[in-house]
């Protein structure tokens, strides 16, 4: 092996594949040490997508490879910008100018492709690695075609998940902060009480690029405790698709008492006068069971209209898996919906279980 990291997965992955993937990445020219993607090395070696995904992502963790985003144009293909994870969230909320359409186009995850480069080179001498280049044909390609719509953002949902939510350290400080004032004594003030509460999931939500939850929107006939405009819209079925164009969430900062069946149908009623296609119930303990059986039913009634309405339940077991293990909120969103489609009210438990 050119780079000894790669002997470490021989044993996990196919043994011919890891070698000739090392051979290949140490004797790359380097004007085409970039825009390598997992559809590329996918085709080269004849392996499957999710294969070629994985030694890639194995090679980044080792610091051989480093990952960024190539944003191109949805209808000449012409490369606008090279892009770090940060600016992800930034470059969907605007029109971006491309100067071969001479216009502003909208994007989507569609245009986003992931693309790696090296940023290590292997452990040989450069005689060793002339030898290696002797005995190899090396063919010249173009940059489109390394890429197809499998690289895009909006077929890599983990992905996508992370760059639209990775609190930094102080603001999981500071919903450790506000967690804590849920508990304090206020009295009769049933007010601030609540309030408390709102305002850390308000703070939670705002951690999402792309979402904007207020506290402030009131209707003629309802005062909602939460409500979170989302303004991301992928093409393929994510989380996004359901938070879109806004969800509402009900708040009950009450340690001793269980949401019941009152408040998903407040939430049922809400949602059949306006867009919103999910409903949160947000309580200190666990909804009762009857909450979970009402919203299964009336996903299984509504399962073939044009838009959906699901409620999931939230408690303090939530926050201590989204603030204290870090656990991805967009992520831990879509297992919950899940849940309810699948009729599986353990489903939280089952698959965050090994989180540490």
């Amino acid at each position: 092996m050119f780079y000894k990291q790669f002997l470490e997965i021989t044993d996990v992955l196919n043994a011919d594949f890891v070698e000739n993937f090392d051979y290949w990445l140490a004797t790359l020219p380097r004007n085409r040490q970039k825009n390598i993607t997992a559809s590329m090395v996918a085709a080269k070696f004849d392996v499957k997508y999710s294969l070629a995904e994985l030694i890639l992502k194995y090679a980044e963790q080792q610091k051989i490879l480093e990952h960024y985003y190539l944003v191109k144009c949805p209808e000449c293909d012409d490369t606008l910008l090279i892009i770090t994870e940060n600016a992800v969230a930034e470059i969907l909320s605007a029109p971006i100018y491309c100067s071969e359409c001479e216009r502003n186009e909208k994007l989507t995850t569609d245009d986003i492709y992931i693309s790696y480069k090296v940023i290590q080179q292997p452990d040989i001498t450069e005689e060793q690695l002339y030898q290696a280049i002797e005995q190899k044909i090396i063919k010249n390609g173009h940059i489109t075609g390394n890429f197809i719509n499998a690289d895009s953002l909006s077929n890599n949902v983990e992905t996508l998940y992370k760059e639209f939510y990775n609190p930094s350290e102080s603001a999981y400080n500071n919903l450790k902060t506000l967690r804590k004032k849920l508990d304090l004594d206020y009295g009769k003030n049933t007010t601030a009480k609540g309030y408390s509460l709102e305002t850390l999931i308000c703070t939670l939500f705002n951690e999402i690029k792309g979402i904007s939850c207020t506290r402030d929107i009131r209707t003629e006939t309802n005062q909602f405790d939460c409500t979170a405009f989302c303004s991301v819209k992928t093409s393929k079925l994510s989380i996004f698709d359901y938070l879109s164009p806004y969800f509402i969430i009900e708040c009950k900062n009450e340690p001793n008492d269980k949401p019941d069946n009152n408040y998903c149908n407040k939430l049922l009623s809400i949602m059949e006068t306006n867009e919103a296609q999910i409903g949160i119930v947000w309580g200190r303990l666990d909804a009762t069971s009857t909450c979970f059986t009402l919203s299964r039913e009336h996903y299984l009634t509504h399962k073939d209209s044009s838009r959906n309405q699901i409620i999931v339940t939230f408690c303090d077991i939530d926050l201590d898996n989204l603030i204290d293990k870090k656990i991805n909120l967009l992520k831990y969103l879509e297992i919950k919906i899940s849940g309810i489609t699948l009729g599986d009210k353990n489903i939280i438990s089952k698959t965050f279980k090994d989180t540490n």
